[in-house]
């Protein structure tokens, strides 16, 4: 297990923790009152969380059934489109796709919500992918039990590739045929180029077809093409890939975690 160190917890997540655990130690005799009470005691927590200032929204918590129609709203009150991610090696400038509605919109409302901002890239693999944003600390697991757990329906499109510099989002292989998305684990493509016949064996084993545009592109640029069509591509960096470049290049111990933490902060750019 990996933690980060010298974070300290938050009074209010405390204080859902401390709720978490009554509720989960009371004595319910059906899941119908378990509920019941969760959503009671949770409720002005969770308005605490959110409303840091007056005026500030109040979140749901999102769950499978309520976070498509949410994440859709929260779509056309922000039009924001370009973040700014920040590391010890520097900053990269990021623009999120118009296209990819729900991912472009939970990416954004975590941001606003602070949920990356000092958190870890927990997998970095050169000439692959720099992944963050499901950390097992505890204060992420808090973050996640109070923002909710749910999937983004996948918005996978031909248009938008896994060339060097795409953010796509994670996702389970097993038990999902639907290609849900995570909706907290995110990656960058580093990658690396292809020639002709690496391309043409990656369409033979993948039974996939990379189109003349797309292998110029893995010619040039670079990429991981053989995730094409397994994950959704919602944003891609405009600026910084050279920082992309010293993200992938940090030692990492035996399971790709960096030996020295990699801490990111996220903001939206204001224009």
């Amino acid at each position: 297990m990996h933690f980060k160190s010298g974070k300290v917890l938050p009074l209010h997540f405390l204080l859902f923790l401390t709720v978490h655990i009554l509720i989960s130690c009371s004595d319910v005799t059906t899941s119908e009152k378990a509920q019941t009470n969760d959503t009671l005691l949770i409720a002005p927590i969770l308005e605490e969380i959110d409303s840091v200032t007056p005026g500030a929204p109040v979140f749901p918590m999102l769950n499978n059934e309520n976070a498509e129609a949410f994440l859709l709203d929260f779509l056309e009150k922000n039009p924001q489109r370009k973040l700014l991610l920040t590391t010890r090696l520097g900053s990269l400038k990021v623009r999120l796709f118009d296209d990819t509605p729900l991912h472009t919109a939970n990416f954004l409302m975590l941001i606003q919500r602070e949920y990356f901002d000092g958190t870890e890239f927990t997998r970095v693999v050169r000439a692959f992918v720099v992944q963050g944003g499901n950390n097992d600390s505890e204060t992420e697991e808090l973050k996640r039990l109070v923002i909710g757990n749910y999937k983004l329906r996948e918005e996978i499109s031909s248009k938008h590739i896994h060339r060097k510099g795409a953010l796509a989002m994670a996702r389970q292989y097993e038990n999902n045929p639907e290609k849900e998305s995570s909706a907290y684990d995110f990656y960058f493509v580093h990658g690396r180029t292809f020639n002709e016949p690496q391309l043409l064996a990656i369409e033979r084993e993948h039974e996939m077809k990379i189109s003349p545009a797309h292998r110029e592109l893995y010619y040039n640029t670079g990429g991981a093409p053989h995730l094409d069509g397994q994950h959704t591509v919602f944003g891609e960096i405009y600026e910084g890939l050279d920082v992309l470049d010293k993200m992938a290049a940090v030692k990492t111990d035996a399971s790709n975690w960096p030996d020295d933490p990699l801490i990111m902060e996220i903001s939206i750019i204001h224009e």
